[in-house]
């Protein structure tokens, strides 16, 4: 388990209340389990009935989807960063 630097945004950046924070964890599913443990209001709006990120939330890991590594199950090491963008809309 290292620390790592969360980044949020959007709607996710209001309900935590700031814009970044450090968390202790080894793969993101502890990031999330730590973020919704710590800011209840999150269980919705990242995760479904079973857990599972939403489709429409993207979860970056130093610039990279986590769709395109191992998800949930994404190893982290310390310093890296977790960018967590719900959608964005606008025009």
């Amino acid at each position: 388990m290292g620390l790592v630097n969360v980044r949020l945004f959007a709607n996710l950046r209001e309900i935590v209340g700031q814009p970044h924070l450090a968390v202790e964890a080894g793969t993101i599913r502890d990031v999330l389990v730590t973020l919704q443990a710590e800011h209840p209001a999150l269980r919705s709006v990242l995760c479904d009935d079973d857990g599972e990120v939403r489709s429409y939330i993207t979860i970056l890991v130093n610039g990279k989807n986590i769709r395109e590594m191992e998800a949930l199950a994404t190893i982290l090491s310390d310093g890296d960063e977790v960018a967590i963008f719900p959608p964005v809309s606008g025009g």
